[in-house]
């Protein structure tokens, strides 16, 4: 009976999380708290943590953020807004190649995090409303 809970649990926290879309943790608790109350932060916490050691979904570290989750496994960088913090994913032409075999002077690159910052389209949209607006 605990291993079904279990699996059930997860599928509701990665559920969340896809439909979230790279989110916090405090994010997709609120999510699954909401339609399931009975579930603890702390079980959605160790989940999200057991899917990024597991390599099931990436946890991403931006600039002055809290960790964020991606169900993207594919290589690709993020752009961020700074009016709203809503983050996407932005695909480089080559980025795969150059994160996957980059070198160095002897370093092994990994991994990495590419961020970007700017402002999201309804950000912006809203920006030339308001300057419309005043005009």
């Amino acid at each position: 009976m605990g291993a079904a809970r279990n699996t059930r649990q997860k599928q509701m926290v990665y559920d969340a999380l896809v439909r979230l879309d790279h989110p916090t943790a405090t994010q997709v608790y609120a999510c699954v708290h909401e339609e399931h109350p009975t579930v603890s932060r702390g079980t959605v916490f160790r989940v999200l943590s057991g899917f990024a050691e597991s390599g099931q979904v990436r946890r991403v570290n931006l600039f002055g953020s809290d960790a964020r989750y991606d169900h993207t496994l594919a290589p690709h960088a993020h752009g961020r807004c700074r009016v709203c913090g809503w983050v996407q994913d932005v695909f480089l032409p080559d980025f795969a190649a150059i994160a996957a075999g980059a070198a160095s002077d002897g370093f092994c690159i990994e991994g990495c995090e590419v961020e970007f910052y700017g402002v999201c389209a309804a950000c912006s949209e809203k920006q030339m409303r308001e300057s419309a607006n005043e005009a």
